[in-house]
């Protein structure tokens, strides 16, 4: 099921846009919240980490666009809603996978899902990649996909990770880096939870590479000399992994 989030400042909106989504997809979506503004929605997203959101642009105190200037390297896709055709480019701008006014017509919706769902579709080659990660596993090493073709890592030559959207910027040892066109969070189920641990939004790192935690500035020190930032909701999670 698709983890989903609708935002929207009329409440009526909201549950119309459910009632349709779940009538032309049954049991294809799951939906995770229904909020009626960016403030509300932005603890839901984090809380719940959904696939998708659902978002209107015109609202109250807070705008649709507010929402993903706090979320730079958001790791779900966003299909906008408003009554406005005047903000598409903003909306196109901001790496929305689609745009759709309202009221929302059943038939574009539709298209706009199964376009979606064909995105998703698993990579030909990921098969191939999970068997050859059950079997590098307990050797240390992990398969990643790349535009050139397979490219395999030892944990230890991973110093961090980190998030730019939908692409993964992977930092290794002797100044090497590997860019993965997957979003963080994706990368983050292969690596093995004893090892790596997220500490903003944007860094996961390898907790064999830390070198000092500076409380009172509240960043890492790896080994290799990078300094970075910790999300201050981290913090105690950060704490009590070296306790």
């Amino acid at each position: 099921m698709i983890k989903t989030i609708l935002v929207d400042d009329e409440r009526h909106a909201l549950e119309s846009l459910k009632l349709l989504l779940n009538k032309l997809f049954p049991e294809k979506f799951e939906f995770q919240a229904l909020c009626l503004s960016v403030d509300q929605a932005i603890p839901a997203i984090e809380k719940h980490q959904p696939d998708l959101v659902f978002l209107d642009i015109q609202m109250p105190q807070k705008n649709g666009f507010a929402l993903l200037e706090v979320m730079p390297n958001r790791e779900f896709d966003v299909i906008f809603t408003t009554a406005y055709r005047d903000h598409a480019i903003h909306a196109i701008k901001n790496t929305a996978f689609d745009y759709l006014l309202k009221p929302i017509d059943s038939l574009e919706l539709q298209k706009t899902i199964i376009r979606y769902l064909d995105s998703k579709k698993s990579d030909p080659i990921q098969p191939l990649l999970e068997t050859l990660s059950q079997q590098l596993d307990g050797l240390g090493i992990i398969a990643f996909s790349t535009s050139d073709g397979m490219e395999f890592l030892k944990l230890d030559e991973i110093i961090y990770l980190e998030a730019d959207r939908n692409y993964t910027t992977i930092f290794l040892e002797n100044n090497r880096k590997l860019l993965i066109s997957k979003a963080l969070g994706q990368i983050e189920t292969k690596l093995p939870e004893s090892r790596f641990i997220r500490i903003h939004q944007s860094y996961s790192v390898n907790v064999t590479k830390i070198l000092r935690y500076d409380k009172a500035q509240n960043f890492l020190i790896m080994k290799t000399g990078e300094k970075l930032s910790v999300a201050i909701r981290k913090n105690s999670t950060l704490t009590k992994r070296f306790a």
